[in-house]
């Protein structure tokens, strides 16, 4: 599953941040399903044609021309009003059917999205004149107050539209809300779809012509080898070692194929490693980099994560990432004729770890950040510097204004957040070794987790405890 979520960071790497979001639900009322009932029958009485409601997160990318970049970009895709009855029945036939949250809250206090008397989902919205670019990753949509309208036996008004756009709406006569992203903030939630695996598909819009479509290579392998000489993971059956060292001492990995490729191809020597896929495919069953024919401007190279712990390794793969054209270990040890001993002296040479203008405050704060870990810059074998007094005078911790800021939210906690906050606040204050102090906070979007990181993180840093946010969605 990591994997998986590191090869979206890719994507957004070379693509950018998504820039709209899709949840399309399933119509039960659609044609095509009603007119598989028989006799009396409702969708709900047929699973094997809808197990529940089945629905769809759609994330797209938009081309450089298309982008969303202003108020009026996000008002022409996007809507979270009532349309006009009298310029767009049909329009506004499905959205009042299908786009209207609840209504909940004290018209309706027994709706579903409700806990503890507030709805879930913040509804109903505020009237806002013109719409806002960006609040925490999200726009603030424009929401005109008009007069309201009945819908069932609820009267409602633009306070209770879930954001849309209208051709999708008039096209697929279902629930499709739309969001624009309008920050990267929102690319850590939205990538939590990765983690799905089974279920996701890419798809590729082409805007006129046939689309020569190959699977294969809408689907190739980006995830590179970085591994140590003499190190690439090998898989064997117990009691087959011997065979499965031999047999990988034969086959080549990414990495040992791309050495060669480099000593017989001079075409290669000025790409990258993490960027060779673009221009050449793997073959798996030779473990050769063959030239790619077409496809490859959509193709992404990616090194995996290393960490800074497996320290050679985490160099290495610093390296690869900068040099071209590296016919060996040894070539990408050599700098300026000298071959270094570490991969870490020769990142040294290359000037990658050398000290860079204002460097002071970033070194101060992972220096400390790395003491709650019983590590340091010098055991990591990092380079340190002397910091100045200036830099290690941190700003004092208001510890007034910060308990002043908990205690506010407090007030605003629902009781199921409250219950959290006292388990972990009661790690806090409990000094005893056998309480618990590593908790896992879980729960779906719009529960308040980030709510109440906001109440216990101040108090855990009074405490000079370790506290962080890890979404986990």
């Amino acid at each position: 599953m990591q994997q998986n979520y590191q090869d979206a960071m890719a994507m957004v790497r070379k693509f950018g941040k998504p820039d709209l979001f899709l949840t399309f639900t399933c119509n039960p009322s659609w044609s095509e399903i009603l007119n598989s009932m028989e006799g009396v029958q409702r969708p709900e009485d047929r699973p094997d044609i809808i197990r529940g409601l089945p629905h769809a997160h759609i994330l797209l990318t938009l081309d450089s021309e298309s982008k969303i970049r202003t108020k009026d970009d996000i008002d022409k895709f996007v809507s979270a009003e009532l349309p006009d009855p009298c310029t767009d029945l049909r329009l506004f036939q499905i959205v009042t059917k299908c786009m209207v949250h609840g209504p909940c809250g004290t018209i309706n206090i027994n709706s579903p999205c409700m806990r503890d008397g507030q709805c879930c989902k913040s509804f109903p919205k505020q009237f806002k004149d013109d719409t806002e670019e960006n609040v925490n990753g999200y726009p603030i949509y424009r929401r005109r107050a008009t007069e309201p309208v009945q819908v069932g036996k609820y009267s409602i008004d633009n306070r209770w539209v879930v954001p849309y756009n209208p051709w999708l709406l008039k096209k697929f006569n279902a629930h499709i809300n739309v969001e624009v992203c309008a920050s990267v903030k929102s690319v850590k939630y939205l990538y939590k779809y990765a983690y799905k695996g089974h279920d996701a598909a890419s798809v590729k819009i082409q805007k006129e012509g046939a689309l020569d479509h190959d699977e294969i290579l809408s689907f190739v392998e980006v995830r590179l080898a970085v591994h140590l000489p003499q190190q690439q993971p090998i898989v064997y059956q117990d009691g087959q070692e011997a065979q499965a060292i031999e047999r990988a001492a034969l086959r080549k990995t990414t990495l040992t194929s791309w050495f060669e490729l480099n000593k017989n191809d001079p075409s290669a020597h000025n790409i990258s490693y993490s960027d060779i896929p673009q221009y050449y495919m793997f073959d798996k069953s030779t473990t050769n980099w063959k030239k790619r024919q077409r496809g490859g401007q959509n193709v992404i190279g990616r090194l995996p994560v290393v960490s800074i712990l497996g320290t050679e390794r985490y160099y290495l793969r610093m390296l690869l990432l900068r040099k071209s054209g590296a016919i060996s270990f040894d070539d990408i040890l050599t700098v300026n004729g000298l071959r270094c001993i570490t991969f870490q002296q020769a990142c040294q040479e290359y000037g990658l770890l050398r000290e860079q203008t204002g460097p002071h405050y970033a070194l101060a704060d992972i220096e400390e950040l790395l003491t709650s870990y019983n590590l340091s810059l010098q055991k990591l074998h990092l380079p340190t510097v002397d910091l100045p007094a200036s830099v290690l005078e941190r700003a004092n911790f208001d510890v007034v204004e910060e308990q002043a800021k908990a205690n506010s939210y407090t007030m605003q906690l629902n009781s199921e957040q409250r219950n959290v906050v006292e388990i972990l606040l009661s790690a806090v204050y409990n000094n005893a070794a056998d309480t618990p102090k590593c908790y896992f906070l879980d729960g779906p979007a719009g529960t308040g987790k980030t709510f109440v990181h906001s109440v216990v993180a101040p108090k855990c840093e009074i405490f000079n405890c370790v506290y962080e946010e890890v979404f986990c969605d």
